[in-house]
């Protein structure tokens, strides 16, 4: 690869970066939905890009933009997982919560069962 080749796949990804930058969400959620915020912070676009950079250099030698390229791809996939880990937490929090009335309602079903088979099999 030459040098004009190398400088322009570096504007390619410096281009990648800058776009995802502008589209990143910046604001917390108003209704409380962290995690819609969680997802959209994803950065899957980007990660898409810099994937097809990179693809289309498979039988290429590895050079210094590619090195950059994979740095970032795997920077994304970390903050990807970090994301996706908040969710899961936050999806375990809400089957968890709402686990708890559903148990208070099995309890308090078995408890009126007991009752009338008591009142059944005493009368």
């Amino acid at each position: 690869m030459d040098a004009q080749d190398n400088s322009q796949r570096m504007l390619r990804l410096q281009r990648i970066l800058a776009d995802a930058r502008q589209a990143r969400p910046q604001t917390p959620a108003s209704d409380g939905n962290s995690a819609q915020v969680h997802l959209a912070s994803v950065p899957l676009d980007r990660i898409a890009q810099v994937t097809s950079e990179l693809h289309a250099r498979i039988n290429a030698e590895i050079d210094d933009v590619d090195a950059l390229a994979m740095q970032v791809l795997l920077n994304d996939y970390a903050t990807a997982v970090a994301h996706l880990r908040a969710v899961a937490r936050l999806a375990q929090h809400h089957v968890e919560a709402a686990a708890v009335p559903i148990d208070e309602a099995r309890r308090f079903v078995r408890r009126q069962l007991k009752i009338q088979q008591a009142r059944h099999g005493t009368s």
